[in-house]
């Protein structure tokens, strides 16, 4: 089952409710897909707008999202230096990843090898996991999250033999922020409430942005619809509701079980941009979802075990 994960990791913070099973499979199915969507809204974003204005209103949307839910739910503030680790999330987590991702995409990076390179990182946080977090990986958990990265392999390999050029490293930097972040999100800011910390993870982002954007000479507006409803769309659905589901998750599960989902994202990517982007559906893709799924079954323990 769901919850039988054989990782010591994670058990949930003690001033969360343990929730029912159902709703942490509700949760991750909908994580997939949403997570997903941030590439190839991205891709569509990075070529209406400079990257800056994308990270602008991508923040601000999502600030003003979350900021609605704090003043419903009233939430607890953080404390002390929980401000400060929130803050160093933001940058890891949010500003460093998306600054290097859009600036890849808007440098030709296609949307799926970006993927591609950002499901490194669950294989990164998992193995990286018991020295950060002083914890026990199991046998499964490694075994999936090493199916997990094959199936990622498979997904866009036949796209990695293109001449990229040196805007792949932009990518590469993303996924390392992204593992650092969320190991740092796991270690420092678990017992913060969800809407709390992704509120002001993404003003710090903000702020940061507003502050460096003058001296970048880019707009501050998008310049026609397309980029006000995609960014709409990182703000609100890639943004607030994204990243409040994986740290939901984080905090009732494990990093391995966020690794695991993450494992799917580029299979998901890569069939979406079929007819978003109109991207051609490869047979790697379709193997690579299926590599992926066992991966994530295997690392989320969901076979029974057997009794002794």
């Amino acid at each position: 089952m769901l919850g039988e994960t054989q990782v010591d990791d994670a058990a949930p913070s003690s001033t969360s409710i343990p929730p029912a099973r159902w709703l942490v499979t509700l949760l991750s199915v909908l994580f997939v897909p949403t997570y997903a969507s941030g590439f190839i809204a991205g891709k569509i974003a990075t070529a209406h707008m400079a990257v800056p204005t994308v990270l602008l209103w991508r923040f601000l949307i999502a600030l003003a999202a979350l900021l609605v839910v704090v003043a419903w739910t009233r939430p607890a503030l953080p404390r002390g230096r929980a401000w400060v680790h929130l803050a160093v999330t933001a940058l890891l987590l949010q500003l460093g990843q998306f600054t290097f991702v859009y600036t890849g995409l808007a440098s030709g990076v296609p949307a799926g090898v970006s993927s591609l390179i950002l499901g490194m990182a669950p294989l990164l946080v998992g193995l990286l996991t018991p020295l950060v977090l002083a914890t026990r990986l199991g046998a499964a958990p490694v075994v999936g999250l090493l199916l997990g990265a094959c199936g990622v392999y498979i997904v866009l390999s036949d796209r990695l033999g293109g001449a990229l050029g040196s805007a792949v490293v932009l990518p590469v930097l993303g996924m390392l922020s992204m593992a650092a972040g969320t190991l740092y999100q796991k270690r420092f800011n678990d017992d913060t409430p969800v809407a709390t910390s992704v509120a002001v993870q993404m003003g710090t982002s903000l702020l940061v942005t507003v502050a460096v954007l003058p001296f970048l000479g880019v707009g501050w507006l998008p310049t026609d619809a397309a980029g006000w409803w995609v960014s709409l769309w990182l703000g609100i659905v890639n943004s607030a509701c994204a990243f409040a589901l994986m740290f939901l998750l984080l905090q009732w599960r494990s990093t391995v079980h966020v690794s695991s989902l993450l494992n799917l994202v580029p299979a998901t990517t890569a069939l979406a941009a079929v007819p978003i982007l109109g991207e051609a559906l490869t047979v790697h893709a379709l193997i690579g979802l299926a590599v992926a799924l066992v991966g994530m079954y295997v690392g989320l323990g969901l076979k029974r075990r057997r009794p002794a």
